[in-house]
């Protein structure tokens, strides 16, 4: 009962943080504010965080936490996207799970966002993103001695970056669009030549190509 209690508790400060994110910023709420608005009392607040800015490092810390796991555990579980194609880095599906996190989330990365405190968590992601790169390159190149290059360390960062910026910007614009739009866009964009991508029938044309392909015998 304790652990629920705690658990309870947590949420409860957390909903408070995310609408005092919005309504004040970082800077202006007090902790005073927070334990208020949780209908708790300051010292209860303590025995969980040190402060405030404990208590937002430690959602950013948590959310990188559940991405990274998403991203991993998707990535041992699908072998390729809907082409089931070698080139593949980044699959469909792994997109797509991260994407849905943030629109189930979207009221705390809208409110991490707004006050500027979201690029340590984007810089997070860009990282992780590199790291699967690096690791799924290695083991289609044959080893790390064929990836240590200045294309694979340049091309690494640009498809981090890449992949990265389109999320936040789709975060960023309310996840208007469902996350299976941006999935497919991302998963068709890198197979396109960045002239191409800004072109809107030529990327639904590509997406759709890639979807029929993964429909047929080879497809997932």
């Amino acid at each position: 009962m304790a652990q629920r209690r705690n658990t309870r508790t947590e949420a409860a400060i957390r909903t408070a943080f995310i609408t005092l994110l919005k309504q004040k910023g970082l800077n202006a709420m007090t902790v005073s504010d927070i334990a208020r608005l949780a209908n708790i009392n300051r010292g209860t607040f303590y025995t969980h965080y040190m402060d405030k800015f404990d208590l937002c490092q430690q959602l950013i810390d948590n959310a990188h936490a559940d991405l990274t796991d998403i991203i991993r555990t998707s990535s041992a579980r699908y072998g390729a996207s809907p082409t089931n194609s070698r080139i593949e880095l980044i699959q469909y599906e792994t997109i797509l799970q991260c994407l849905v996190y943030i629109k189930q989330d979207y009221a705390f990365f809208d409110a991490i966002s707004r006050s500027g405190n979201d690029m340590v968590l984007y810089s997070k992601c860009k990282e992780l993103i590199a790291e699967l790169l690096t690791v799924e390159f290695e083991q289609q190149a044959g080893g790390p001695a064929n990836t240590a290059t200045v294309f694979s360390v340049y091309g690494r960062e640009m498809i981090a970056s890449a992949t990265t910026s389109v999320l936040w910007l789709w975060m960023r614009r309310g996840c208007v669009e469902p996350p299976e739009t941006i999935a497919r866009f991302i998963d068709t964009a890198c197979h396109l030549p960045p002239v191409d991508v800004m072109n809107a029938r030529l990327v639904e044309r590509s997406a759709m190509a890639r979807q029929s392909g993964a429909s047929g015998p080879q497809g997932r």
